[in-house]
């Protein structure tokens, strides 16, 4: 896990700050780009090669980070190491760092709220400058593609034939990052000590938000129509409204306002990293 740019990592030291900014040098607001499952930062890219953290430094003065994390690994141990990364770009930035805003896609946004919660544990220093996150399409209840993977799995492997048994181990070989996606998992807890292949068990631990950080959330819909059942059930084709926005009567949800929702229409789920509309969305958010 480190911070990319152009493909290379910034190394966060005097001279890796000094390839990272434009004219007006590093300014005291930093905004962290988290990209989703299977990426790296590259999928934030625009065909000039900008990106929502370039338009912010261009138009708002903020400095930019993208996150290059392994997507395989458990969600609990990317979020571990990006509390430490972010402690790391606090500590050796050449000025004091007032305000950071993170911009999350998909299991980012997973990974940003493990960091929060970790950053709360060990009381980290950056969890108090956190002004504004940004959760795109985050699946909050998890990925009804891996439930189904999950049940498919238990039910080929009590199949009484050898052949069926073995496509349902192979389809087991799925990553923990992929696994943790089920539910949502955030933290250690969760899966430590636990049959990650058991049918459909859900060990999920409730996390706080940051007190003080305002939430936004972006979700997407395939449909014109927002109760079309497509939307009501596949959402963007990967996350459903109700998983983005974390909405439960249980201590597991966000239950984020309404107020700080915004839902595009004919949208894939990987459109929300690349669209301009999104992007003065955002901006919106943050000028407020």
């Amino acid at each position: 896990m480190d911070f990319y740019k152009k493909n290379h990592k910034v190394e966060l030291n005097k001279a890796g700050f000094g390839k990272n900014f434009n004219e007006k040098g590093a300014t005291s607001k930093i905004c962290i780009l988290v990209h989703g499952l299977t990426n790296n930062e590259t999928i934030w890219s625009f065909p000039d090669q900008s990106d929502y953290g370039t338009l912010l430094q261009n138009e708002l003065d903020y400095s930019p980070f993208n996150l290059r994390y392994n997507s395989g690994l458990h969600i609990s141990d990317n979020g571990k190491a990006f509390s430490k990364k972010i402690q790391e770009l606090v500590d050796n930035y050449p000025i004091e760092i007032e305000e950071i805003s993170i911009i999350a896609h998909s299991m980012g946004g997973l990974i940003t709220h493990s960091a929060c919660y970790y950053a709360q544990l060990e009381q980290m220093v950056w969890a108090k400058k956190v002004k504004n996150i940004f959760l795109l399409a985050t699946p909050h209840f998890g990925s009804f593609l891996e439930k189904f993977a999950n049940l498919t799995t238990n039910i080929l492997e009590k199949v009484p034939n050898w052949h069926t048994r073995m496509v349902g181990k192979v389809i087991n070989l799925r990553s923990s990052g992929i696994k943790d996606l089920r539910f949502g998992y955030l933290t250690e807890d969760d899966w430590n000590n636990v049959d990650p292949d058991k049918l459909l068990k859900n060990n999920k631990m409730p996390v706080s938000k940051l007190v003080g950080v305002n939430y936004y959330v972006i979700s997407a819909r395939l449909t014109t129509e927002e109760k079309h059942w497509v939307s009501y059930l596949f959402g963007d084709i990967l996350v459903n409204k109700k998983s983005a926005l974390g909405r439960s009567k249980s201590d597991k949800g966000f239950n984020f306002p309404a107020e700080n929702h915004f839902e595009f229409a004919k949208t894939f789920h990987f459109e929300l990293n690349t669209r301009m509309e999104v992007y003065e969305k955002i901006k919106s958010w943050i000028s407020a």
